[in-house]
């Protein structure tokens, strides 16, 4: 029986993993770079208040022509509708 153990054994050692493998985290760390995010200034000032429907307009505009608003562009700005002009952000 160890006739047939033995090789197994020095199969198994030969394909096996070393034991000080580097492990590869699954989502990326920031821990380098210290994050995907920018520093703000202290003394930076932010509008809260909800933006108005020409605001969303201008976000909108694909074609760089306000008096033209096509198809994607309504589209466009129902969505920023629903999205930016619902509430407002808070600190």
């Amino acid at each position: 029986m160890t006739h047939r153990i033995l090789p197994l054994i020095a199969a198994l050692a030969a394909f096996a993993p070393p034991a000080m493998a580097e492990v590869v985290p699954l989502l990326p760390t920031f821990a380098t770079d210290g994050g995907p995010w920018v520093d703000v200034p202290e003394n930076a000032a932010f509008d809260t208040a909800p933006l108005s429907y020409d605001d969303i307009e201008a976000l909108a505009n694909l074609d760089d022509d306000p008096a033209v608003t096509t198809a994607q562009e309504q589209e466009m700005i129902a969505m920023l509708l629903q999205v930016l002009g619902a509430s407002p952000i808070t600190n």
